[in-house]
């Protein structure tokens, strides 16, 4: 498929490889730090850094808008340079192959001006000779080097460092889900990884500002560990969206939604079905990562249809007294009791989900009856 004349590929793209940096820093946080994304800048952290993302492919020269921009935005009277140990200017750029800029990291501050200095003269004299209208880049130079900034100029180059070469998109992604995934299930990683991206994106009303603070991602690592960490106690989620595409034609002669029709309780059989498919996903797919033996499993099937058969003795027992004519409407009350009934604890697990309950229930109605043994029914005669 051609690409569109206005593709916005490359801006999502720096989007994505500004939050994998931030993550980064979110990481590196200590006690007390806070870090605001695209307040003051792309990623600051409270006392520490002030650091700009810059996600390019052409070559970094020294007279390219980015680092001259960077400079500019250092520089604006809104901007407290004082208040930050280090400036970064992070970028995937590679310097050019005449770039002094490549020395940047290894000069003192008197020399780094000297340097912006011989920059703006050669391009003054370009332009010159070329008799052209000053571009943006050579206006954006000028604007950094007007003596009225000079002081200032000097202060902020001197806390400058540049990070060249980094790595592209991928490659980032990549290493920070093998680094921040240490402990995590690996089947989850991915999980786990979009989770705290999209932490970080998530709108932050109640805040002042869009920033992260060392105890509030503390607490989410704490969360998202408990969730997908080796050996958690935290029961699975099922995502029920995941089955919105699949083909459910085949369920309709399936005994446990005959045992729903058989009750007139044909409104609830949309929602068994997917319990029903949540229950069997769970065992089938998210059990493989946890230590859940098989007798665990059975046990708990074994307690589940062993009350369900208690209780249904003596909802009959009321129902027999009851007319004919309204058996079916007291069975649709006993499933709507069971439904709401609190949900019994699997071993290994702290907690256990509605759906999974009641998907195993669903699973136990589709059993056949055995001889002089019955299996689960919903009707009360």
């Amino acid at each position: 498929m051609a690409k569109l004349a206005n593709n916005a590929t490359r801006l999502l793209e720096a989007i994505d490889y500004q939050l994998i940096v931030t993550l980064e820093h979110c990481f590196d946080l200590v006690e007390g730090q806070t870090l605001w994304l695209e307040v003051f800048g792309d990623v600051t952290v409270s006392g520490s850094v002030q650091v700009e993302v810059k996600n390019f492919i052409d070559d970094l020269t020294d007279g390219h808008i980015n680092f001259w921009n960077t400079l500019k935005n250092w520089l604006a009277p809104k901007f407290k340079q004082e208040k930050y140990a280090e400036l970064i200017l992070l970028t995937t750029q590679s310097y050019g192959a005449t770039a002094e800029l490549r020395h940047w990291n290894d000069i003192c501050a008197e020399e780094r001006l000297a340097l912006l200095t011989r920059v703006l003269e050669n391009s003054e004299t370009r332009v010159a000779d070329s008799e052209k209208q000053l571009s943006k880049s050579v206006k954006t130079q000028q604007f950094v080097m007007s003596y009225e900034r000079r002081s200032l100029l000097l202060e902020v180059i001197e806390k400058i460092k540049i990070i060249s070469d980094e790595p592209d998109l991928k490659t980032r992604a990549v290493g920070a889900r093998s680094r921040f995934g240490k402990g995590i299930d690996q089947s989850k990683r991915d999980d786990y990884f979009q989770s705290l991206l999209g932490y970080l994106i998530e709108p932050c009303l109640e805040k002042d500002g869009w920033k992260v603070t060392y105890d509030d991602f503390g607490n989410k690592i704490a969360r998202l560990f408990a969730r997908y960490g080796q050996n958690s106690r935290e029961f699975p989620v099922v995502d029920a969206a995941i089955f919105e595409g699949e083909d459910k034609t085949d369920y309709a002669d399936r005994l446990f939604v005959k045992k729903l029709y058989e009750i007139e309780y044909a409104a609830i059989v949309p929602s068994a079905i997917l319990e029903h498919m949540v229950a069997v996903h769970t065992i089938t797919h998210e059990f493989k990562r946890f230590t859940v033996e098989k007798v665990d499993l059975d046990n708990y099937k074994h307690d589940q249809l062993k009350r369900h058969r208690s209780l249904r003795s003596a909802e009959m027992r009321r129902c027999s007294r009851k007319p004919r004519e309204e058996w079916c409407l007291a069975s649709q009350d006993f499933f709507d009791a069971r439904c709401g009934e609190p949900v019994d604890g699997m071993p290994t697990f702290d907690g256990t989900s509605v759906e999974f309950r009641n998907g195993i229930w669903h699973m136990l109605a589709d059993d056949e009856d055995e001889e002089g043994k019955e299996k689960l029914h919903w009707r009360l005669w």
